[in-house]
């Protein structure tokens, strides 16, 4: 009698062991999506700006980075100068921004806010 109620124990304890790497793997899903959905920030300085194809490039990148990286933006982006609404013709070669956006896979940041800021 004592064997068949352990048996019985044992085959519980390992469904529910065997239940839980799933909901683990789950919530690692759910975190992965929200990483994926997080913004890119990177800040640096205009080095050339590309008018005809929606492009600069900056000096800089993710902090502390020093490297020159491309920038792009279209109609949907958001320009702001210290926070308010700016235009896009206040940046020019040389500003100081911070820049939010998508890292696509070709390492260009697809810029949805680009804030301009006082030179340092």
């Amino acid at each position: 009698m004592k064997v068949p109620v352990t048996l019985l124990s044992l085959a519980l304890a390992g469904a529910v062991f065997s239940a839980m790497p799933g909901g683990a793997h789950y919530a690692s899903a759910e975190q992965k999506a929200q990483t994926a959905a997080k913004e890119t920030k990177w800040q640096g300085y205009v080095l050339k700006i590309d008018k005809e194809h929606s492009t600069m490039d900056i000096h800089g990148g993710s902090f502390p980075s020093n490297d020159v990286r491309k920038v792009a933006y279209d109609s949907s982006t958001e320009w702001t100068k210290l926070g308010k609404p700016a235009q896009q013709d206040e940046v020019k070669e040389g500003s100081f921004l911070i820049l939010l956006g998508h890292v696509d896979d070709k390492g260009v940041l697809q810029a949805t806010r680009i804030d301009l800021r006082l030179p340092r």
